[in-house]
């Protein structure tokens, strides 16, 4: 993914609150690790590494962030393992979407009996949202098929309003735009696999994200939905504990949220780093590095634990 530049479309509500708010301590369970942890940043690939370890990153208010969150948090409530987890799938469209738009797309979906946002009726195998024409425009490309299917990709041109809800999305031929030899900026752009672990968990932290920073206030429902998706039922009882002691929201390890977030590959197939930064502007800025560790069959988040915090 490209980060090179980003095109803000608001500032994050809660953004800029002191970073002395960040909370940076464990869960209190057999997986509580101290700051001073072995790992305490994501691992990075030496010099020699034949390939490099996946990373996404997002930025809080930004429009191509916003989408991948979305995007990338619907494909996975349509392709859950259970069946489609349409709690999940509504409580984004909801959030994501103007309620004009959302009636136009159900309208959509009656007539054509294919998902109005994929514009398909199954799910893709990959995704990329990438920079569009304006500021307030988004492509968003899809990949169907692979292996002993056929290969169709779909691009989608996503438009937003100011406040950051879609108002239109339309199907178009055009790719999107690649950055010449000679540009000194690079077109940002987020991708994601389907059934990719690093992918998941970055669908995951980005939504929530975005439902604890909505414009008119935390969006719970959207936030509840997410838990119920991505979180196993035992620990998702563990964090109400670990909170109701704490009072700090347990999946950020923070009152506030983050500007800016990356989430990467860990030590092994089975854990994903996720570095979380606070403040900016005028507030001092805070780091803090979570371990995320993922149960073997699904992929449900069974733990998070700090590793450190700067």
């Amino acid at each position: 993914m490209s980060r090179n530049t980003h095109a803000r479309r608001r500032p994050g509500r809660r953004a800029a609150v002191a970073a002395g708010l960040v909370l940076a301590v464990g869960l209190g369970v057999s997986t509580q690790v101290a700051a001073q942890a072995a790992v305490p940043a994501p691992v990075k690939a030496s010099a020699k590494a034949s390939a490099a370890l996946r990373t996404v990153s997002g930025f809080n208010g930004d429009v191509v962030t916003q989408v991948a969150d979305f995007y990338g948090a619907y494909i996975d409530a349509k392709d859950d393992a259970a069946g489609p987890d349409t709690a999940l799938a509504k409580a984004l469209r909801a959030h994501y979407l103007t309620p004009a738009f959302a009636k136009q797309l159900e309208a959509w979906e009656k007539k054509n009996k294919a998902d109005g946002l994929l514009r398909a009726q199954n799910v893709p195998v990959q995704w990329t949202v990438s920079e569009g024409g304006n500021g307030l425009e988004v492509v968003v490309t899809l990949t169907f098929g692979g292996g002993e299917s056929p290969t169709t990709t779909i691009n989608l041109v996503v438009k937003q309003e100011p406040t950051g809800r879609i108002t239109d999305i339309r199907t178009t031929s055009i790719a999107p735009a690649k950055a010449s030899a000679k540009a000194s900026v690079a077109v940002r752009s987020i991708s994601g696999r389907t059934g990719d672990s690093v992918t998941q968990v970055a669908d995951f932290y980005g939504a929530y994200v975005d439902a604890k920073d909505a414009p008119a206030g935390p969006d719970a429902a959207l936030a509840k939905a997410l838990r119920a998706h991505y979180l196993t039922p035992a620990f998702a009882e563990q964090l109400k504990a670990w909170e109701k002691k704490n009072q700090v929201d347990s999946v950020l390890r923070a009152q506030n949220v983050p500007v800016q977030w990356t989430v990467g590959e860990g030590g092994n197939s089975r854990e994903i780093t996720v570095t979380h930064t606070f403040g900016g502007g005028e507030s001092p800025t805070v780091t803090t590095n979570l371990v995320v560790e993922l149960e073997p069959v699904f992929g449900d988040v069974t733990d998070i634990r700090t590793t450190s915090a700067r």
